[in-house]
């Protein structure tokens, strides 16, 4: 590890990696001895004092648990004002690179709170890594399209990566920024190897390493792919199991591999710590509780578990209750209940309103795509072909309105679900040969799509409902090979085991190799 030049007691800084973050823990409202987040090494310039607060912050970022690293950076900042991390740290907890997200005017002002010119602020950190740093935040909340920023900050880390090869720190941080510059549709798998290898590498030697071990599963997170960052997916949890987004992240790699008896277990414990965080700090809801409880929702399914998916709908449904004007929360919760209604073909009436509002003023549930489709698709199966037919031209009024966009990508799983609804209405109305068109032109649609992360997207695997379809007109063969080709996208998928199943009576259902 090499150290920067300047640095006012490096020694006492070094030694902190494991001291007590009592700053830290005062703001997140936790004990000092129930912070684990996974250890670093990362020596800067800061005073004692600060210095805890900063590596907490920078292991929080590695975890992604931007809210306490936000305020960790800030306490490192009061106990030295004149540290430049401290700054750096807290613009950074503002840039969610694998969302392509970021609060730009926030990460400005925690920069401008450090010096108010790029210049300026590279003056006060010292020479070497913490100048740098620096440096980069600049590029990377700098002037231009954040695509062209993201991969500037990438060069601008590969270039340190080059100077400190041996850096843990820079290595990981590099490896971020490469996973960054991934956008849905786009071609990535270079760049996600070469942050794999980064990442690998950190953490063969250091494997207590939270953002080795994260960052080898965003990389790795297919079903092409997913078997290598096993490893590293049964370690993270253990590694900060103070951090909620670190408790569910090896499901990412459990659901591409199709072990959903982990994925429940990854989702429980992540969803209780991702509401105790919400309580504890007055986190607004519907982020980290609702995708954790997504994920719970989709492998009780998996598992043929109706009754306890059921309860993490009823869970998600009595805070959607309280917070309807929260399109996040609102959504989140139509998206789960259309999953429950697809996936267990239990076929319901699903209210569509023409208008804005639904039944006491509240907005309705129809801004959701998912549960348009489940309603287009449940009320087809119920034989109310006005209501599917609703549903099908408000999913091609979204679907036209994402292709408006800038991001074509975008309007594909739109596409899909309108396809698919028109299959499933031309097979209620006997039409087997439109039905077919449409499920083709979907098959195909879906083929362009980076497979899903996590849970499936469109919710219905559109080969699936291939199969389901051809094994209504006795084509078990053909049926037999849309089910194959459907879980090598969706690996160990409940529906597509049984259809294949069904069409290969007397062979193996083994999933294909």
């Amino acid at each position: 590890m090499k150290v920067s030049r300047h640095v006012a007691g490096a020694a006492l800084a070094a030694a902190a990696v494991l001291a007590s973050p009592t700053a830290f823990t005062r703001a997140a409202g936790q004990t000092p001895a129930s912070v684990e987040l996974g250890t670093i090494n990362f020596p800067t310039s800061a005073k004692p004092a600060a210095q805890t607060s900063f590596l907490i912050g920078t292991k929080a970022l590695f975890n992604f648990e931007f809210d306490l690293a936000a305020d960790a950076f800030r306490e490192a900042q009061k106990a030295d004002p004149a540290f430049a991390l401290g700054y750096w740290g807290e613009a950074m907890s503002f840039n969610h690179p694998l969302w392509a997200e970021q609060d730009l005017a926030s990460a400005r002002r925690a920069l401008e709170k450090l010096a108010p010119t790029a210049g300026a602020r590279a003056a006060k950190a010292p020479v070497g890594k913490e100048r740098e740093l620096v440096e980069a935040a600049d590029v990377l909340f700098g002037a231009g399209d954040k695509l062209a920023r993201d991969v500037a900050y990438a060069q601008a880390l590969g270039r340190m990566h080059a100077k400190y090869p041996q850096d843990d720190e820079i290595s990981v941080m590099y490896a971020l920024s490469l996973l960054g510059t991934a956008r849905p549709g786009e071609k990535s798998t270079r760049n996600a190897m070469q942050a794999a290898a980064l990442a690998l590498e950190v953490f063969q030697r250091h494997p207590q390493h939270p953002g080795a071990a994260h960052f080898i599963i965003h990389a790795f997170d297919d079903p092409d792919h997913a078997i290598l960052a096993l490893p590293a997916a049964r370690a993270y949890s253990r590694i900060a199991p103070s951090a909620a987004h670190a408790l569910h992240m090896p499901s990412h790699i459990f659901v591409q591999l199709g072990m959903w008896d982990d994925v429940v277990a990854s989702n429980i414990v992540a969803y209780k710590a991702a509401v105790d965080l919400a309580d504890k700090k007055n986190l607004p809801r519907g982020r980290e509780d609702f995708h954790t409880l997504s994920w719970l929702q989709y492998a009780y399914l998996q598992q043929g578990k109706f009754d306890e998916a059921q309860k993490c709908v009823d869970q998600a449904k009595t805070v959607a209750d309280k917070n309807l004007d929260n399109p996040r929360i609102r959504d989140g919760y139509a998206s789960m209940k259309a999953r429950q209604v697809v996936e267990t073909a239990r076929w319901e009436k699903l209210a569509l309103p023409t208008g804005a509002v639904r039944d006491g003023g509240a907005p309705g549930y129809d801004g959701s795509a998912a549960y348009v489709f489940a309603a287009g698709v449940s009320a087809a199966n119920l034989g109310d072909l006005a209501t599917a037919t609703v549903a099908l031209e408000k999913l091609k009024a979204m679907r036209t309105q994402a292709e408006s966009g800038s991001n074509a990508y975008r309007a594909k799983p739109f596409a899909i679900m309108e396809r698919e609804v028109g299959a499933v209405i031309a097979a209620t109305e006997n039409d087997m040969a439109a039905a077919e068109k449409q499920i083709k032109e979907a098959t195909e649609i879906e083929l362009s799509l980076d497979a899903p992360s996590g849970p499936t997207e469109p919710i219905k695997p559109s080969f699936e409902l291939y199969g389901m379809l051809l094994q209504k007109q006795g084509r078990a063969k053909e049926a037999a090979a849309q089910f194959q080709q459907s879980l090598m996208r969706t690996p160990n998928r409940r529906a597509a085991l049984e259809g294949l199943r069904q069409s290969t009576p007397t062979t193996s259902t083994s999933q294909p190799q």
